[in-house]
């Protein structure tokens, strides 16, 4: 409701892109996309109202324009699909920020939930913290200018950013 946004005198929204663990490989990537599609389709029906930004200049602007200014994050790796060319089509279409882990961990990286569940079960996961390609989509982000979320991460997987990236994190 943009108009309840002006009125409650907001400026800038971030949205975010979700879709839970039952969606992987094949899957995840065309919802991600698809929710992106339907972001960039109500600000071409209100373009008085609401502009994609990618950059501080562009937020200033839609601000400055009295626009809603609309912002774009990715909340769980799993959506890029274990693929560095998803993360760069995910950037280019407006994507701020990647959450490296949602609730469920992926092949490179696990998250609190599921750590948290392999120390009370005492059972090893198959992959804790970052691995190889989990470092390589951490010095992606910081190449691209996208921000690393470490929300929902494991202990290992926020250590092992924190090593990794050469960019401040969210979280």
């Amino acid at each position: 409701d943009v108009d309840r946004f002006k009125k409650g005198g907001i400026d800038v929204q971030v949205f975010s892109v979700f879709c839970d663990e039952t969606y992987g490989k094949g899957t995840a990537f065309a919802f991600a996309n698809r929710e992106i599609d339907s972001l960039y389709a109500i600000v071409a029906r209100n373009p008085a109202k609401m502009m994609i930004v990618t950059s501080s200049d562009a937020l200033m602007e839609a601000v400055h324009q009295k626009k809603l200014a609309c912002m774009i994050g990715v909340e769980g790796g799993h959506m890029i699909e274990d693929s560095l060319d998803y993360l760069d089509s995910l950037f280019k279409r407006g994507a701020r920020y990647l959450t490296l882990t949602w609730n469920n961990s992926t092949d490179w990286a696990s998250s609190a939930k599921d750590e948290s569940a392999a120390i009370k079960e005492n059972k090893p996961l198959k992959q804790t913290g970052l691995n190889e390609f989990g470092r390589a989509v951490v010095k992606r982000m910081n190449e691209m200018g996208m921000m690393v979320d470490l929300s929902h991460t494991g202990v290992q997987t926020f250590w092992d950013a924190i090593q990794t990236t050469t960019k401040p994190v969210i979280l």
